[in-house]
This record gives C-alpha cells, structure tokens and sequence, in this order.
C-alpha cells in the first residue's frame, strides 16, 4: 500500500463524524470502498498490552518473516494443556494463508512465507486482504498488520469470543463473555467508535452481509437476527430457535442459517428449508451453498445448492467435515486435515499426531 493511500485513509478516519442516518452509512460505505485496500489508523496502547503486541511481533520474527500477508480468517479453540507441536501446514494451490488451531493454540502459514505457531489467544479474524489482524488477548481486543505496524487496543471488559471483519474491512462485529451474558459490539476497524448492539447474545460467529451495511447474529433466545446499521434497527429473520450458524451469501442478501439438523435459506423475507440431517458444517463456496451432513451413514454426504436452495450435486468427502471456507471444504481424515474444492481433488493440510484440532480457516 503506498504511503499516500495510508494518508489519504488515515485522514478520512480521523475526520470521519459519527453516521447519524442511512444516508451517512451508505456513503461512508462507498468512500472506503474507493479506498480499499483499508488501514487502520495509530492509536496508543495501554502499556501493558504493547509490551505483549511487542512480544508476539518479536516471536514471529524469530519464527520467519513478519512483511508477508495472506488471506485468511483464524478462529481459536480454549487453551489447553501443551502437547507436541503441529507439522509444517501446507497451503493448497490457490489459496493465500492458513491457519489451524491445534489443541488451543494458533499455526499459520501464508504464502509469502510467514510462520507462526503456539500463540494463545481466545479467538481473531484477519481483515480482508489480511491487511490487519484482530484478536481477543486477556480482556482486550487487539488489532495489529501482520509486520506489527499501527497496533491498537480496546478494552473489551471481558474475554472477546468472535470476531468477525466486514468485507469492507471498516467495521468489526465482536462478542465479549462479560460475567454470566455474551454482549455483541461493532467498533470501527481503527479501533474507535465502539458500540454495544445486543446484550444477551449466543456465542456464534456473527456474518456480514456483502455490502458491509448489515449482518446476521444469534439472540440470546437462538433466533438469528439481521442487524441494520444504516437504520439502527434489529429484526428476527427466520423460524427456528436453534440457530448455530449464520452465513451471508458472498453476494446479495440471501441469508444460510444452520441449526443441530436443518438448513434453511431466507431470501426476501421468506424461509425455505434445504437440507436436512446431523448437519456438520456449512459454508458458501463461489456463490454455491455447500452443507455437509450425516445421513446415517459414513463418510459424510456433502450437498452443493444454488442460492435458491436447489440441488446441483453431490459427493462424500472421507473423514469429518469442519468447515467451508476460503473456496475449499475442509475435512478431518484420522490425523491429518484435507482440502477440496471439488469433491475429487484434495490436499493434505497435515497436523501431527496425538493434536485435537479445534477449527481451520483459508483464504
């Protein structure tokens, strides 16, 4: 990024009032698209929280190159008790960064030659571009670039759970475990303007809508919910009460929400129900919606769907699916994890023996 883009993006940042209406929303939206890729501006660090950003930058040093960047998006399992450390992870052909996280601890690999492994934090997303990385570290949200340039920090008042960035990069919906109840927060990706949404939240990973002016969450009651940042207003989208997963369509508004054992579509208002079973996971996989599932039988039945819930095929990928991301459809085969993008090609990730691996993500 050149010098006068980070200016040009620094300045509007700064001068940026606070949107009062939908208009407000919707330009400030169109002006940081025409300035994408974005960069968060400068802000102090309360000190204790620079000296650990000082100390992961310093690691990953140690460990490789800090100036590559990726595309990807990390999510953390709990820290547990330490066991022998994952293998080299390799990146599939195509794909921008990996990230894996093996009994509690983070390993990433990204294409430009970054490595780092054994990092605790209680979960992070990166930017789009994989510009900026945010992480939920003790009771703070953290957001740093990956060479540990213009980090900030906000006190989150307890322990970050999800993160999640817009595609425009300008916003982070975030979820905090505050006492006994899960609070949903937006904050601009520059660290300021911070506001609580929700106070009685489930700890599902919020999506943002394509236009980066709404996203979908899990109320306290396991309804989804659309939020609307244009009008400040919140509706319940959907029938179910069982909501464990939400996801936008890469383009559009139609809305995939996964429960123990359906998925249905919410397109215009209306709910249609697509898939049934013990679903695993689900995901969208360039404009297809991908849903794999047991059916009584193994290895899993993977359903690929067109946005309007129609079937367009569908294969067996051996060993457990654990996710859709980054254009490929993950899956567990005894020790190692795999990638496909097509059902008939894989590419073995790789993760050492004996490793509880508690989520993946590409990009």
């Amino acid at each position: 990024m050149s010098s006068e883009l980070e200016r040009r993006l620094e300045g509007l940042l700064a001068e940026a009032p606070e949107p009062d209406t939908g208009a407000g929303e919707e330009a400030l939206h169109r002006a940081l698209q025409a300035l994408r890729p974005v960069a968060p501006a400068r802000r102090g660090l309360r000190t204790a929280v620079l000296v650990f950003a000082t100390a992961v930058v310093l690691l990953a040093i140690a460990a490789g190159s800090l100036a590559a960047a990726g595309a990807l998006h990390v999510t953390f399992g709990a820290k547990t008790k330490q066991r022998p450390p994952t293998t080299q992870l390799s990146l599939p052909r195509g794909a921008n960064g990996i990230a894996a996280i093996v009994d509690g601890r983070l390993s990433v690999v990204t294409r430009g030659g970054f490595r780092l492994q054994g990092l605790p934090v209680s979960t992070a997303a990166l930017s789009p571009h994989a510009l900026y990385v945010a992480a939920g570290i003790g009771h703070s949200l953290v957001a740093m670039a990956p060479d540990g340039r213009r980090p900030w920090s906000h006190n989150a008042r307890g322990r970050v759970v999800a993160i999640a960035w817009a595609p425009d990069g300008f916003r982070i919906a975030y979820i905090v475990r505050a006492g006994h109840r899960l609070v949903l927060h937006v904050i601009w990706g520059n660290g300021t303007h911070d506001a609580a949404i929700d106070r009685s939240v489930r700890a599902v990973r919020p999506s943002w809508r394509a236009d980066s002016l709404a996203f979908a969450y899990v109320g306290g009651g396991g309804r989804a919910i659309v939020y609307d940042l244009a009008h400040r207003s919140r509706r319940i989208v959907g029938v179910v009460s069982t909501v464990t997963r939400v996801a936008f369509a890469p383009v559009g508004k139609t809305l995939a929400l996964g429960t123990p054992d359906t998925v249905s579509l919410i397109t215009s208002g209306r709910s249609v129900t697509v898939a049934r079973g013990d679903i695993e996971t689900l995901g969208w996989l360039r404009g297809r919606l991908v849903v794999a599932s047991e059916m009584g039988v193994t290895p899993p039945l993977v359903r690929v769907l067109a946005p309007d819930g129609s079937q367009l095929g569908s294969y067996r990928v051996p060993g457990r699916a654990v996710g859709v991301t980054g254009g490929y459809l993950v899956a567990r085969q005894g020790h190692n994890l795999v990638a496909t993008s097509t059902g008939h090609r894989t590419t073995v990730l790789g993760v050492a023996p004996e490793a509880t691996v508690a989520d993946l993500e590409l990009g």
